[in-house]
Order: C-alpha cells, then structure tokens, then sequence
C-alpha cells in the first residue's frame, strides 16, 4: 500500500479530478497535532481552532476541491432525475435536498471542531467524528466505538465501490455508442457485457498504481477533458430556444417515480467526503463554515450547476432523457463528450478504488493469508479480485445505468450524507444536554432529517430493485 500521506483527498464522486499533492489531509489519517483552544460560550462548538497553517490551502483552492468532490457522473445524470420528477418538483425538491446535503456538511465540521476541542486534537475524519462521538457517551465502551468507525467505513467502502460498479457501466455505455456511431457493422457479440469485459482488461492494471501520485499527469489530462465535456454539454442545452417544450413536460411526475429521482439526486451530492479533509487543511479555516464562507459558497455553485444541467436537459430531451445526458448528444461534438467522459471516468475508476484499499489494506496485510503467500501478492490478488466484483454487478445490471445510480445513492449515499451527520451531532451532544439551550430544538430537527434519510434509503432502494426486476422481465 502506498502510504497514507499520498491518498487523494475526496471520497466524493468527482470526475473533475484530484489534487495529487499533499495540501490536503488524507482521508484516513489520524495524525495528532496540536490541540484546539477552548471556549465557554454556548455555541463554542461554531468557533474554529486556528493553528499554523501558513502553508495550507487558500480559500480559492479550497473551493476548488470541494466543487470537484461534488461534481462527477451525477451530474450528468441530473436530466434523467429530472424526468422521474417533473420539472417544477424536480427543481424545488433539488434546491431543498442541496439545503439539507450542505446543513448535514456543516453538522460535521460542528461535531468535528466540538470533539476536537475535548480530544485535544486538531482535526479529526468522518470515521474519527463517529468513533469519538460514541465514546462520550454514558453507555460507551471501546467495542461500541469500533462499531462506530466500522460502520462508516463500509458505507464509505460501498460508496466507493458503488462508484466504481457506476464507472464500469458508464464507459462501457458510452464507447458502445461511440463504435456503433463509427463502425457501420458492429458484430452482435458486441454486447455491453462484451465492451464491460474488454474495459476490465484495461483497470486491472490501472489499479495496480499503487501510489496514486503516478497518475497525476493522466489526471491533469482528464480535468482538462471534462471541463471541456462540460462546457460542450453546457452549450448544447443552454443556447437554444427552451420555452416553447416547457409546456409539454409535467410539473410533477407520479410518486411511484420520485423515490429514484431522490436516489439518483442523493448520489449526485455524496461529496461529504471531502468537507473535513480539505477544511483541516485551509489556511484560514475560519472562512470555511460562515454564513458567506467556503462551504456555502462552493455548494451554491454545486448546486445551481446541478439545476441548471436537470433543468435544462429535461426541457431539451423530455421523456427521451437517457441514463447520462451524454447518451442523447448527437452529430461530432457529442461523439467527442462521449469520448471525453469515457477517459475522465476511466482515470476516475482509480481514484474511486484507491480510497477504499486504504481502509481494507491494514486488515489484509495482518491476515493469515497475507503471512502464507505475502502481503503484495495479497494486495495485487484482492485489487483483481475487486475489479472483477465491480465488472459483475455492473454486468449484472445489463444497460440500466440510472437504476443503478439510483440504487448506489439510496442505499450507501443517503446514510452518508443525510442519516449520518444528524445522528452524530445528537450522540455528540448528548452528554452536555442539560446545560444547551436549544438542544431539543436540534434533537427535533436532526430526527426530522434522519427520518427524511430512511424515507429516501428505503423508498429509492425498494423502488430501484423492483424496476430492475420489472425490466429483466420485460414488464
């Protein structure tokens, strides 16, 4: 495994790149440095400890990070959320989910900075934030704070993993189209299997990188590809006269379909990720949780290009809207998106798998297999073995990229990014309940979004899985 100080620094599924360089805090790493002030105020917690961080990350770069942790397949999957929403709710309901995704952000950064301050220590990860805030409580004991931290790293594994199933499915849909545009006879073996089974030839030794600093260049490649890819998408939507299909689409669709507009537009938000590694390493981090600071404004910009993508692609492809707005591009320059986003994902594919080995790297290195026939050959075995896994379920799913993006956001994305920080921010402050204030106000509130979380995780996963079985059987 590489070591942790070279992991990219997001979880989320951004296709807009990773920064290679160590200006932000590996995911997993628990380094302790210096410990946070302390603070007798009522909401002590909002008060950020400021160390010396003169060479940290700037604001701009900071924004920068978390726009391309939150930008990725999801968003070219907006048109078709929209579709199963209505254009009128799919709009509202986006804005009102970007709302509670960027609240749940800041729940987060709160707990992270309250349990800082009693821990002594200087910044503390997603896994951190969950084990700490269960080790505080009255009833805790060390197997219950492992289950914590356990917890969140699988669902942090099946995000990820999730993503990569997402990826394999995604190229191999768009290269499919590419070769069909420009080959006259493509032969019938030419399945989505047979491009997924060709795509698997060309990861595996891709994720055998295990130093992720060996794909910068590549990296560079892609961010500049998928810029591009975006703002021909952009172009294609945007400058050409909408209002007259407007009247023709559905203010909302029926509710049988909203439960995978949720799941798909979760999934599109799961950059929760990223928020503590980049924030602990601002140089002014203060800027960061404001009401006009970093987090905010970064998600805005998230936010509304969400919208406008959906938007606009509904009103442009309708009912026809397939599973990425990629799909529906026609003459050279959408053989050319296609082609753009197929490289940019593939580099993404890495990216997404790297995260994950770091988590499962220390466990497979201690076991009894690793002893017999070495911890590398174990690594290289496990990293084959796991591509393959990905190769089936995206096989597996056949061509329906939407219900599977619908499925990864309902069943890994939801937990991570709306049940979770409520959760957490209620067992943080669960011991000092008597002396807050307002703390049933919160405890209403985060209970209220949880039960809005398993709504989503249940509705957009039985729905997701019913759809798949009604179109494996051709109903």
């Amino acid at each position: 495994m590489a070591p942790p100080d070279e992991e990219a620094n997001g979880l989320g599924n951004g296709l807009i790149g990773v920064n290679f360089h160590t200006d932000v805090e590996d995911v997993n790493e628990t380094q302790t440095l210096l410990p946070g002030s302390t603070s007798n105020s009522e909401d002590d917690e909002l008060d950020v400890q400021v160390v010396d961080r003169n060479n940290g990350v700037s604001n701009f770069g900071t924004i920068m990070h978390i726009i391309k942790g939150n930008l990725g397949t999801g968003v070219l999957a907006m048109p078709v959320a929209f579709s199963n929403a209505g254009i009128l709710f799919g709009t509202v309901m986006l804005a009102v989910l970007g709302v509670i995704c960027v609240h749940c952000m800041h729940i987060l950064v709160k707990c992270s900075h309250y349990l800082c301050r009693k821990t002594g220590r200087d910044h503390l990860d997603y896994a951190d934030v969950a084990e700490q805030s269960v080790h505080f409580l009255p009833s805790s004991t060390p197997k219950k704070e492992k289950a914590a931290r356990k917890t969140v790293n699988v669902f942090l594994l099946i995000t990820q993993y999730g993503f990569c199933c997402v990826y394999v499915l995604f190229i191999a849909k768009n290269v499919m189209l590419v070769v069909e545009k420009c080959v006259t006879h493509v032969p019938a073996v030419f399945t989505i299997q047979m491009y997924e089974i060709i795509l698997v030839l060309f990861l595996i030794p891709l994720v055998f990188i295990k130093n992720i600093k060996h794909l910068a260049p590549f990296s560079l490649v892609a961010n500049v590809a998928s810029v591009v890819g975006l703002g021909i998408i952009l172009a294609d939507i945007l400058f050409v006269e909408k209002f007259n299909k407007i009247s023709r689409l559905p203010l909302m669709e029926d509710w049988s379909k909203i439960p995978l507009y949720f799941g798909t537009a979760i999934y599109a938000f799961e950059g929760i990720g990223v928020v503590l590694p980049v924030e602990n390493k601002m140089r002014e981090p203060q800027a960061f949780p404001s009401m006009f600071g970093v987090l905010n404004l970064s998600m805005t910009i998230v936010c509304v290009l969400y919208i406008t993508v959906g938007f606009y692609g509904y009103i442009e492809y309708g009912a026809d809207c397939q599973d990425s707005i990629t799909l529906n591009l026609e003459h050279w320059y959408g053989t050319s998106v296609q082609v753009l986003f197929s490289l940019c994902i593939y580099v993404s594919y890495a990216l997404q798998f790297y995260v994950p080995m770091t988590i499962i790297g220390p466990t497979l290195a201690q076991s009894r297999i690793a002893r017999r026939i070495g911890p590398n050959a174990l690594d290289y075995l496990v990293r084959v073995v796991l591509v393959l896994v990905t190769f089936g379920i995206a096989a597996a799913v056949n061509e329906y990229l939407d219900l599977l993006i619908a499925l990864i956001g309902s069943v890994a994305s939801a937990a991570l990014a709306i049940i979770f920080p409520p959760l957490l921010e209620i067992m943080t402050f669960w011991p000092d309940r008597k002396e807050r204030k307002y703390f049933w106000i919160m405890f209403t509130k985060d209970i209220v979004i949880m039960l809005f979380g398993v709504l989503c995780f249940l509705s957009g996963t039985a729905v997701a899985v019913m759809q798949l079985v009604q179109r494996f059987r051709g109903e």
